[in-house]
């Protein structure tokens, strides 16, 4: 039983998002044929999306190395990335079970209770929750721990997730979806409370400027096509790639732009049917409560503000890795999903491009202090899972630093340790 859920859980959100759709489109009495059509074209949304970013990824690693090795960069904790920190969440069957259980558990007494209207389908993202679990696991020794952790990560996140609801129906276009990734919640507070401290201070609150909203006679410039041309391109030089690299970034990126917002449409197209038939269900069974999808941050990814935002952040989070005293983690493998990292700062920042750009150095700031701080955790989950080579050193990533709830609860934890 154990091998067949690790067997599935392993196929990736483009397999389990499908399954998950098509059985609560069922539940909330979607005809089989609908449901069945949702769920194929949300995976086909989520491989067409993990096939860009992926691109993404190829084009902006030789940008990485070449800025890396041009700042002479020598830390000691490598960034494994979000790939390898699923794989360890998902390396402990028992465990992933017990979470899974509780996890599910948690959802539907809030939703009882009304203390939620968010029913979380991004099950491929419990491994946040599990992996926040496994980390107060290793650190007490204790499974009955790790649970109530990781079910208080996911718990918090669902309380936190309506409040944000109209924000991102309002960035997106399209209401009735909530994000329920990691600590985004959370974070979007954080981004917030940082927006606020800015239009504190007399000068700096009048700032406004859009890379993506430009004069007319050159706002060509700020299209999908040439705007991601010319970060690619520009970014590869500074980097020492060559011209000829350069060349090849600048036509990459510029595709990533053109395309990854098409491909979010597709997963939006599958997922509201399953939406409305949700709207519909809860309105039978709770009588003027409207319900949310609790989905993967992903839909959130085709917005160009925060794909040049993330562009821009690569380099100046090398450089502030390298500055920051504090700070252990060489950034390497979750550099390319710096969409996902600053999809709040950009949010919060309401497309003011450098707003954002100041909540998203503060917010990189401290997630590199939070992934220093649990790569010891990272370093002992990740060699007895076997994925991580026990001679390899210390290790963490940079990804981990969003996992802000579970990052609290291990420091309380800790002091009775």
């Amino acid at each position: 039983m154990l091998q067949f859920i690790n067997t599935i859980l392993g196929l990736g959100a483009s397999v389990m998002m499908p399954i998950i759709i098509f059985m609560i489109g069922l539940i909330v009495g979607m005809k089989p044929i609908k449901a069945l059509r949702a769920g194929f074209t949300v995976g086909v949304g989520f491989i067409g999306i993990n096939l860009i970013t992926g691109q993404m990824g190829g084009f902006m690693s030789p940008i990485i190395e070449g800025l890396q090795d041009k700042w002479h960069m020598s830390l000691d904790t490598y960034d494994m990335g979000w790939p390898v920190s699923s794989g360890i969440a998902f390396s402990n069957g028992g465990f992933v079970v017990a979470m899974f259980a509780v996890l599910i558990v948690v959802n539907i007494v809030l939703i009882v209770l009304k203390q939620t209207d968010t029913l979380n389908v991004d099950i491929w993202n419990y491994w946040h929750f599990i992996m926040g679990g496994s980390l107060a696991y290793a650190m007490t020794g204790s499974m009955a721990a790790g649970c109530i952790v990781g079910g208080i990560y996911g718990g918090v996140v669902l309380l936190l997730a309506d409040k944000h609801a109209e924000k991102i129906a309002e960035f997106l276009g399209y209401p009735g979806v909530t994000i329920t990734t990691q600590s985004f919640p959370v974070m979007m507070y954080v981004c917030m409370g940082i927006d606020w401290v800015i239009d504190q201070i007399p000068g700096l609150k009048k700032v406004k400027f859009s890379l993506t909203s430009m004069n007319p006679k050159i706002s060509f410039l700020s299209e999908p096509l040439f705007l991601g041309f010319i970060l690619g391109f520009f970014l590869s030089l500074f980097a020492g790639t060559g011209w000829e690299a350069a060349l090849t970034a600048g036509i990459g990126m510029a595709a990533v732009m053109f395309i990854l917002p098409r491909m979010v449409k597709i997963l939006m197209e599958g997922l509201s049917p399953l939406s409305n038939a949700a709207q519909e269900f809860m309105s039978r069974k709770f009588p003027g409560r409207n319900m949310n999808i609790g989905m993967d941050m992903a839909v959130l990814l085709g917005d160009k503000e925060v794909i040049t935002m993330a562009m821009i952040m690569v380099p100046i989070t090398l450089l502030l890795a390298i500055i920051l005293p504090f700070n252990k983690l060489l950034p390497f493998t979750d550099l390319p999903a710096m969409t996902y990292f600053m999809v709040a700062p950009v949010m919060a920042g309401k497309r003011n491009s450098f707003r954002s750009l100041l909540i998203g150095v503060i917010v990189i700031c401290g997630m590199l202090f939070i992934a220093t701080d649990l790569a010891p955790l990272f370093t002992q989950v990740g060699a007895s899972s076997g994925l991580i080579d026990a001679g390899t050193g210390s290790v963490s990533a940079l990804s981990g630093g969003g996992e802000v709830l579970a990052w609290i609860m291990i420091k309380i934890l800790s002091v009775f340790q």
